[in-house]
């Protein structure tokens, strides 16, 4: 009863993170002047979009396969893919679950044992997390100046304004900074001395462990070579879907390759905040993004919501194919058991 109880709260604090992200994306802006702007987009440019998405996650399963076979099984490419389509599917329910459910559609239809296979998504994980990591290393360096004055001018100047503005208001300002830094350190103090008791830290050293176990699958892997060319077909297409949506408004068709590669990466960075979907915090950093290259934030939140909406209604129209198909693919085809290598 109580898993369940934290169950739902979990789910609701994640829930109001996206709403928070979202009210904070479309706070102050013209609703009617955007339903406008998505009803004139070019929705056709939509389906070269979905096309890369099928095509990534044909990739994706591919790369998992590679992962699954140095620990002794050898599963349908069909079944891969579609475990890792109902895994999206269901992280639009409740955030990262997505893994868990892949899993464990994975273990129904090919008797994988769960836990080998948990341990092979964690190295999947740590691959696209390094992947992220470098590309918007590469993105950040090659726009340095116009990301840099981008930050400073939106977020880091408005932000000392308000400082400054609440330091002249003298001690009162001193004396609530006081209290609130005592407070933080006495907090952390206390933290601090309990940590290691802590069911988080048992957790924490889980994750650790999950990830060193995640490197040393990747080391035995048989051909690295095809390995890093389906990574990088992955992220391939995840750029063309961004890329393509630029061609659904006027105000964004100018927009180059470069441009679309750092939309892909700062919208996936939306996707790893723990909210369904992504939802809101998506739309916030992609219309953020789009200012930094002149677009008005009504334009730029536009964007966002269909690229958004693009990548939703793919994983819901794949997810609940793949979700209906797999038993009878499986009953027709009857497989044989895997078995270890």
């Amino acid at each position: 009863m109580k898993a369940q109880i934290l169950s739902i709260l979990k789910l609701i604090i994640f829930l109001a993170i996206g709403i928070f992200f979202f009210w904070l994306a479309f706070r102050g802006q013209d609703i009617n002047g955007i339903k406008e702007t998505l009803s004139k987009a070019n929705y056709w440019w939509l389906i070269p979009s979905l096309f890369f998405a099928l095509l990534s996650n044909i990739s994706r399963a591919v790369r998992w396969n590679m992962l699954i076979h140095p620990i002794g099984f050898r599963p349908k490419l069909a079944n891969t893919f579609a475990a890792v389509f109902v895994g999206y599917l269901a992280n639009l329910a409740v955030p990262r679950i997505g893994e868990i459910t892949r899993c464990t559609v994975l273990n129904r239809y090919e008797k994988i044992p769960v836990q080998s296979l948990i341990g092979t998504v964690v190295a999947e994980r740590v691959v696209d997390m390094i992947s992220l990591i470098i590309i918007l290393t590469i993105v950040v360096m090659i726009q340095f100046e116009l990301l840099s004055m981008f930050v400073m001018n939106n977020f880091l100047i408005p932000f000392a304004n308000k400082i400054v503005a609440l330091m002249s208001k003298g001690i009162i300002f001193y004396a609530i900074t006081f209290v609130v830094f005592a407070f933080v350190v006495y907090i952390i103090w206390r933290f601090a001395l309990h940590f290691r008791t802590t069911k988080f830290y048992q957790k924490l050293t889980g994750v650790l462990k999950g990830f060193i176990e995640g490197l040393n699958t990747i080391r035995r892997l048989k051909s690295k070579g095809w390995f890093l060319a389906h990574t990088l077909i992955l992220w391939g297409c995840y750029t063309l879907m961004a890329y393509f949506c630029f061609f659904c408004f006027d105000f964004s068709s100018h927009m180059n390759m470069m441009q679309g590669i750092t939309i892909m990466i700062f919208g996936g960075l939306g996707f790893v905040v723990p909210v369904q979907g992504g939802i809101g915090a998506y739309h916030y950093i992609v219309t953020q993004t789009m200012m930094v290259y002149g677009l008005s934030q009504q334009d730029g939140l536009s964007f966002a919501t269909i690229c958004h909406g693009g990548q939703t209604m793919a994983v819901i129209i794949f997810g609940t194919l793949c979700f209906l198909i797999l038993p009878f693919y499986n009953r027709t085809s009857k497989p044989k058991l895997n078995e270890p290598a």
